[in-house]
């Protein structure tokens, strides 16, 4: 069956007619067919009990996938944000999709396995499916990542931690019409997918051991992390101390983790009296910390390279949808917009839908899906 895809979004002050406005405005993209799976995202400034189960009743059945999104929606026709918020839709023909949910409930692992193997019996295929969407609260990614990872070897994964506009925990996942938290929602795509996962930025020749628990990294070669981070940017460490004030200044110079001859980039939240750092994602006792830089016009440049890879093979791209770091978003200010010139450059005049994330999830290394941050995840679905 032939892939088709439809974009609608509204910046309408009422969730009803957002609602009304998305359906309508993707539908007419699928010239006639019925939609077999939606993905939908908003910002936290609309209305999403009233947007989600809107949009659901609409389309009577249709899997939906989604989340919020940070301060807007990445569109073929812009980045679109507003006063009253943003809701943006992706409806697919042709594809094969189950969605499914599972609280955290204090164990990421288990809620990852169980959303990924409900989802694939919704999608009523007893094989694996070609890709998992993912979408679970910031701070749940890895156990979610490894959860589907130990259930369903080998699998892609393409995914995002859904963000707020104010970094205050207000951040939703959407399930089949339902507005969630605390939750892991996966969904089990079956058509032909392309996928990448990549950042943009460049190694230095700066690089360290670390010593660190879970999200926090302690030390740089037995010496005080942000003591290290400093002198290795030239900042002066009072500048990084309290707050989110580490978050903007490592916008575009984070560290990362060698993986083969790429890297795993990991953004860095607060700096702490103590020396210590805390991060958006884990650090591993022992292994080798990378200062990482890059400028602004290679953050966007990076975002058509993605996407260009993710097509590779492809014959036809019919769709393709994008998981865009919130702090690239914050990084490019207003240049976010040229974000959709390299991506149509990449696959000409396709549908697509992005949404601004506080964590990627992806395929970095062959047969291993990670949990990333600064990062860029894109799927392309095509013929």
């Amino acid at each position: 069956m032939t892939v088709r895809a439809g974009v609608g979004w509204s910046l309408a002050k009422d969730a009803r007619t957002a609602a009304t406005e998305v359906v309508e405005m993707a539908s007419a993209g699928l010239g006639g067919e019925s939609p077999s799976l939606a993905l939908l995202f908003a910002t936290v400034d609309m209305d999403l009990s009233v947007l989600v189960p809107q949009v659901a009743r609409h389309l009577k059945g249709v899997p939906i996938f989604g989340g919020s999104s940070f301060t807007g929606i990445l569109t073929p026709a812009g980045f679109q944000a507003g006063p009253n918020g943003v809701a943006g839709l992706m409806l697919l023909s042709g594809v094969q999709a189950g969605v499914a949910r599972c609280m955290i409930g204090g164990n990421p692992r288990r809620a990852g396995a169980i959303a990924a193997g409900l989802a694939r019996r919704q999608a009523g295929q007893s094989r694996e499916p070609d890709l998992f969407l993912m979408l679970t609260p910031p701070g749940s990614e890895e156990g979610v990542v490894g959860g589907i990872a130990a259930r369903h070897p080998g699998v892609p994964v393409v995914g995002g931690s859904p963000g707020d506009n104010t970094i205050e925990g207000y951040w939703k996942a959407f399930a089949n019409g339902r507005v969630l938290e605390d939750s892991a929602v996966v969904a089990a795509l079956y058509a032909k997918v392309g996928y990448a996962f990549g950042s943009g930025y460049r190694p230095t020749a700066k690089r360290a051991r670390a010593g660190a628990e879970g999200r926090t990294l302690k030390t740089l070669d037995g010496r005080p992390a942000l003591d290290v981070y400093a002198e290795w940017t030239g900042k002066r460490r009072e500048d990084l101390i309290g707050g989110l004030k580490l978050l903007g200044e490592s916008l575009l110079a984070p560290l990362a983790t060698p993986m083969g001859d790429t890297y795993l980039i990991k953004h860095l939240a607060t700096g702490n009296e103590d020396g210590t750092i805390g991060a958006f994602a884990e650090f591993a006792e022992g292994e080798e910390v990378v200062l990482m830089e890059a400028t602004v016009d290679e953050l966007i440049a990076s975002a058509g390279e993605v996407v260009r890879q993710a097509a590779q093979g492809m014959k036809e791209v019919r769709a393709a949808f994008l998981v865009h770091c919130a702090g690239r978003r914050v990084a490019l200010g207003d240049r976010i917009g040229e974000v959709v010139g390299v991506v149509k450059g990449a696959i000409g005049d396709a549908p697509f839908l992005g949404f601004c994330s506080f964590g990627e999830q992806g395929m970095l290394l062959p047969g291993t899906n990670l949990h990333g941050n600064l990062m860029l995840s894109a799927l392309v679905i095509g013929e």
